[in-house]
């Protein structure tokens, strides 16, 4: 990032218009989660903590921007005395206005902490490395323990930008708002862990200067999302957007698949039809009267099994696209109706105990037509084991991805924080988008069919994985019950709303 500030300077940009433009941007990004994660009650009051260094200049343009632009309080704690710092950063922090009080401290004062504060991080930035030195230890130890809401500006503190390694803690923040560019140790496991919702903010750097920077893997964001969002044409009907069919359920696990069927629809696909076993077909209740349910023989098993494997095929042949495995249980005769979808020629996205049905069966792969693997980490392993990549049980999760990717020829989304997407071709990609209220029963289901739609719809198989992965968390993010009520069938008309957000055409 370094690198990329230098070269931007030198072609014109002084590094004031730089810190400028940051504190501009991650101001906005702050008022927007004000204004829609937390509201007037959890923030009465800003708390914006500055550093030394170019990360403390942004804290004081995000300072003096609230103070112009509002009503709410703001305070700066500083580590140290504006006339300490250096350059941009202390021509910024000479601009603040005089009605932002500056409380120059060891710590963070009590004050600092009262219910209803919110806290800006711009203590540490991406030139930090090693363990943490005093004060910075004390401080970001009190902002973890505080219990109120974090923006960090570009980076939590404390985090190594490179590694994401902490030496011993960093900051934890609900909010990250990175600059430019997100830095390597953003999208570790580690990293993931520390930044709550990220945010990639222009500041202004030439492409062209990006793109002769080494990268360390693609990380998606907003941008990347909205720009595989296309028109819909408007000389359309219900075929013009695809079939998809669903199948799964189970005697024991009736309602997977009406999520799955009911997330596709919501993605736009024209039509979905839901096939479940006759005997759990009685105690079905679809969430939509839109969805299409056909009772599959079961022989009274309530299980997909070789008595509907011929149903199962005639229906495949009006579809564009198939899911399968969403609340399947564990059924005997299921490599039967696994090895006929295979063999179709529709794309095929399997989820949940098809998954472990395809480890126990891994002679059944690769697939025809484009295969989508959706596990979860205890679904990885249990793949990676029968695939004979037991040596990776322990490696990063990009690592794990990517080589299950290659060994099945199939796409993998190995769900978790900060998803990871893989091709057979060695591409791989990070989400940055979702919250903790995905860790709910059936938010798994919602993100097979949401995929299974985009499919449908004719996406090309990565552009529909990065589509939707990131629609998924992007939902999760607008969801108005916050993060801990939060249920899968919330997900689904916060589809249409995450589609909305990233795009007139939605």
């Amino acid at each position: 990032m370094r690198a990329l500030d230098e070269r931007t300077i030198a072609a014109g940009t002084t590094g004031h218009v730089l810190m400028e433009r940051a504190g501009r941007q991650v101001f906005l990004a702050l008022h927007e989660f004000i204004a829609t994660r937390l509201g007037p009650r959890h923030a009465q009051r800003i708390v914006v903590l500055a550093g030394k260094g170019n990360n403390g200049g942004d804290a004081y343009v995000v300072a003096r921007l609230l103070a112009e632009a509002s009503r709410t309080a703001v305070t700066v704690c500083a580590v140290c005395p504006v006339g300490e710092l250096k350059g941009d950063a202390r021509r910024h922090a000479e601009a603040l206005p005089a009605s932002v009080p500056v409380v120059v401290c060891d710590e963070l004062p009590a004050a600092a902490r009262s219910p209803g504060t919110v806290l800006v991080d711009g203590l540490l930035g991406t030139g930090f490395s090693g363990p943490l030195r005093a004060p910075y230890d004390r401080w970001i130890r009190s902002v973890n323990d505080s219990g109120l809401p974090v923006v960090a500006i570009d980076i939590p503190s404390g985090l190594n930008g490179e590694t994401g390694e902490t030496q011993p803690e960093a900051v934890v923040a609900d909010l990250t708002v990175t600059l430019a560019q997100p830095k390597a140790g953003l999208i570790t496991e580690n990293g993931l862990a520390h930044c709550g919702v990220m945010r990639c903010a222009d500041i202004g750097i030439p492409p062209a200067f990006v793109e002769r920077t080494a990268g360390c893997g693609e990380a998606l964001f907003a941008a990347d999302a909205a720009a595989l969002l296309r028109r819909r044409p408007h000389a359309s009907h219900k075929g013009t957007f695809g079939t998809v069919l669903v199948a799964g359920g189970s005697s024991l696990y009736v309602g997977a698949p009406f999520l799955a069927g009911a997330a596709a629809l919501r993605s736009g696909a024209g039509l979905v039809t839901v096939a479940v076993p006759a005997r759990a077909r009685q105690a079905a209740q679809p969430p939509l009267a839109a969805l299409i349910v056909r009772a599959m023989p079961d022989a009274d098993t309530g299980l997909f099994g070789v008595a509907c494997a011929e149903s199962l095929r005639v229906l495949l042949g009006d579809a564009r696209a198939a899911v399968f495995g969403p609340g399947i249980g564990s059924c005997p005769e299921g490599e039967t109706v696994l090895r006929m979808l295979l063999t179709s020629d529709r794309p095929l996205v399997l989820d949940a105990d098809g998954l472990r049905l395809l480890a126990r069966h891994p002679d059944c792969a690769p697939a025809t037509a484009p295969l989508v693997l959706t596990p979860h980490p205890g679904e990885m392993r249990a793949l990676l084991t029968g695939f004979g990549l037991e040596r990776l049980l322990a490696a990063r999760r990009t690592e794990q991805a990517m080589a299950l990717a290659q060994r099945t020829r199939a796409f993998v989304v190995l769900k978790g924080l900060g998803t990871v997407i893989a091709a057979p071709d060695g591409r791989v990609a990070v989400n940055t988008s979702g919250t903790s209220g995905l860790a709910t029963a059936g938010s798994g289901d919602v993100l097979a069919g949401l995929l299974g739609g985009l499919l449908a719809q004719g996406m090309a198989p990565w552009e529909a994985l990065c589509l939707g992965v990131f629609v998924h968390g992007l939902a999760a993010e607008l969801a108005p019950t916050g993060n801990r009520a939060l249920v899968a069938d919330d997900l689904l008309p916060l589809i249409g709303h995450a589609f909305r957000e990233l795009s007139p055409f939605a």
